[in-house]
């Protein structure tokens, strides 16, 4: 199937993408939507792992935007234990030397409103931090520049954006260095991978993998906007596998009014972006009427309007001022009614239990199966793949889709993940009632179905096993309503005027996936 037949109409890949957000400009709405990429990613043309062709076709079968970012130098690297230096090194060189293929992949696979590349490159840097640098073109320049501050007099004059990444490190052992920041060109700061989360330093998803110590206090998302520093936010995967985005390693969202490079530059350079740990929540915070990542004169009342949809139960959203929250809002707390089923509803089904390597057996599943709806209509589908097992000749794919039925092609293993979680998940916004009927149709890993009513469904979940243990299974999850992963609300604020202020959301799924918005600042009076 191809990725113009999985759009919605007006919409991004898969039906994923929104036009909740309108923002006041010059009298007139801008209506936004939402966009959904990766700006920092890895394979092996650099020192990772993965072919550089495979990166790009799974970040077009699923993503609306892509930057492949090879590990390209690192002015002040030092020697270290194991001569590893000696792989960097090497890793630098393979990426200067196969540039100008990542330029003609760039090129071949751009194809503005359905799916954008954007070329850039990995800075490394132990004293100031490291950078991402993305292109607004794809001419395929490739300037690798010593000195941060010249760097960044490139950026301007080229109009590069630089983002910084895994900021919360110790500073000297890559972290960055807040002080040697340009706004101009770095607007939006990297607050979550694969990584772990830099919000705070006791957030969830603490720092692990390939960093420095945890994260240190004086480097976190929070304690720069209490310094005065305006930082929007997104987040990317910095997977190390060649799978652009990953599930569970981090998405950057942007508000544009279509899907170009320029847009997607245009909604960076504004802070008009969010982060999204993995569900591609759609997420909407004005205040006074201004978007996300805009600053307002001191104005003593503050009208802030919030629009949530998730993929699963929404737990909270949590409006947070000045780093503290003042206001929650529970939607997993709304209890349906019979009215509900007038609403969509979310359907997950997550497949790839399965053996564990401490039984020293078992290996790659290959997965195909459909998903039928009777008495029902499929308006949106996300899909939720992982970054492993690395595998050169599978691909996770929605192969068909209708109103009616998904089928989907995929592979699993409980090997090379984050975290130990093997399993993927397809999730699926229907219009159905009671009495709806959804089966599920395995030809592999084995011949299975089940089948599920939707009154069935609101009551508990079902598992599918495809042999008996310790071989796959899979689970259709309960029904989630709409009241369940839709927040709408309007807090009411005021403040004197002292001291700027500054605001952003922060939403908490019942899964555990997060998202989180680029701040508000209202100055002081």
């Amino acid at each position: 199937m191809t990725r113009r037949e999985l759009v919605q109409a007006g919409g991004a890949a898969l039906g994923v993408s929104s036009a909740i957000g309108a923002q006041a400009s010059a009298g007139q709405p801008i209506e936004y939507r939402n966009f959904f990429g990766d700006l920092h990613n890895h394979n092996q043309v650099g020192y990772a792992q993965g072919t550089l062709e495979r990166s790009f076709e799974i970040a077009r079968n699923h993503l609306d935007f892509y930057a492949f970012t090879p590990h390209s130098y690192w002015p002040d690297m030092g020697a270290y234990d194991g001569r590893i230096e000696t792989k960097w090194r090497n890793g630098f060189y393979v990426a200067k030397a196969n540039w100008p293929e990542v330029v003609r992949l760039a090129r071949q696979y751009d194809d503005p409103g359905r799916f954008v590349t954007i070329l850039g490159y990995e800075r490394h840097g132990a004293a100031e931090g490291d950078y991402h640098i993305l292109f607004p073109d794809l001419k395929g320049d490739y300037e690798l520049i010593d000195s941060l501050p010249a760097l960044q007099k490139f950026a301007r004059e080229r109009g590069c954006i630089l983002v910084p990444h895994h900021p919360a490190n110790r500073l000297g052992h890559r972290g960055i260095n807040a002080r040697a920041v340009d706004p101009r060109v770095s607007p939006v700061l990297e607050i979550h991978s694969e990584g772990g989360s830099a919000e705070h330093d006791r957030a969830p998803n603490p720092y692990k993998r390939h960093t420095e110590g945890g994260r240190w206090t004086k480097h976190t998302l929070q304690h720069y906007l209490a310094q005065g520093m305006r930082f929007g936010v997104v987040a990317s995967t910095d997977d190390h596998l060649g799978y652009p985005g990953a599930y569970r390693e981090g998405l950057a969202a942007v508000k544009t009014t279509e899907l170009t490079r320029e847009a997607i530059f245009d909604a960076i350079r504004n802070r008009r972006t969010y982060a999204v740990t993995g569900d591609r929540i759609d997420l909407d915070f004005h205040l006074n009427g201004r978007i996300m990542g805009q600053e307002l004169p001191y104005t003593r009342q503050r009208s802030l309007h919030i629009e949530v949809r998730g993929w699963d139960v929404v737990d909270r959203v949590e409006v947070l001022k000045n780093n503290r929250v003042v206001h929650r809002d529970f939607p997993m707390d709304a209890v349906p009614t019979a009215e509900s089923w007038r609403r969509p509803v979310a359907l997950r089904f997550e497949y790839g239990w399965g053996p564990w390597p401490a039984l020293g057996w078992g290996g790659t599943a290959d997965w195909e199966f459909t998903i039928a709806v009777e008495n029902g209509k499929i308006e949106a589908v996300q899909p939720c793949f992982v970054t492993g097992p690395l595998d050169e000749f599978r691909r996770d794919r929605i192969l068909e889709r209708t109103e009616t039925s998904v089928k989907v092609r995929s592979f699993t293993a409980l090997k090379q993940q984050v975290d130990d979680y093997s399993q993927k998940a397809i999730v699926l916004r229907v219009q159905g009632a009671p009495e709806t009927r959804v089966t599920v149709t395995c030809t592999r890993p084995r011949p299975c179905s089940l089948t599920q009513t939707f009154a069935q469904l609101s009551e508990s979940n079902e598992m599918l096993f495809t042999a008996k243990f310790p071989w796959e299974s899979a689970m259709l999850h309960r029904v989630v309503f709409e009241e369940n992963h839709l927040s709408r609300f309007t807090f009411e604020d005021e403040d004197d005027g002292k001291e700027a202020n500054w605001y952003y959301v922060r939403v908490v799924q019942a899964n555990g996936e997060l998202a989180w918005s680029s701040p508000i600042w209202v100055e002081k009076a």
